[in-house]
This record gives structure tokens, sequence and C-alpha cells, in this order.
């Protein structure tokens, strides 16, 4: 974690809901983080992201989490964590998952709720 005042910006998540721990433990809040890296698609780097999309996509259908997520990496894990998160959440959840591309070389993900 990365932490400039109220600006959080993780890299990687680790493995599983564990996420939510480590990251209590040292301090943060996950629902203040609105900016995440996933640097590839290991095991020990993804599920804890795949988790944490899953927290906010259902904190944002119950108005519980202000504001988007954006999730930075290149397009290969990007696409992998878009594709397991639509096999593994709910379709009332994946809802707020969009995938926008910034530059042909760099793309990066957005979970953001619109009324």
């Amino acid at each position: 974690m990365i932490s400039d005042g109220d600006k959080n910006f993780l890299v990687d998540g680790g493995g599983g809901s564990a996420i939510l721990r480590q990251l209590k433990h040292g301090g943060f809040n996950w629902k203040d983080i609105r900016e995440i890296f996933l640097t590839h698609k290991h095991v020990d780097h993804f599920t804890g992201i795949l988790w944490l999309v899953r927290m906010i996509c259902q904190y944002m259908n119950q108005r519980e989490y202000d504001g988007e997520a954006k999730i930075y990496g290149h397009a290969e894990v990007l696409t992998l964590l878009e594709e397991i998160s639509g096999k593994l959440l709910q379709p009332k959840e994946t809802r707020f998952i969009q995938r926008r591309r910034k530059t042909p070389s760099f793309s990066y993900g957005d979970i953001s709720r619109k009324y």
C-alpha cells in the first residue's frame, strides 16, 4: 500500500480474503482504496484483488461505497480479472465493472457506480 494523505494506492493483493485482515492490521480501511495496480496474474498477487473487487461491488450495490475504484494493469491480467469476476460474482455486482482503454499500450478497468 502506498498512502499519501487521504489517497491510498494498493499494489497487488496477496491471497484471498486475507487482504481485508492485512489492510486492517496496517491501519487501512479497504473502503478508502480508490486505485489498485495488479502487476501480474500469479495467485499470490491476484486473488486478493478479486476479493476486493467483490467487496467493492457488493458495497456499491448497497450504496455503501462512494466514488469509483480504478484497477491498473496490462490487458491480459485485466481481461482475466474481468472474466473471473463475471463467472464468480453476481450480475447485480458485476454491473459496476467497466473496461476502458487509456492508450494502446496501457489499459485500466474501472469499478464505478452510476445513478
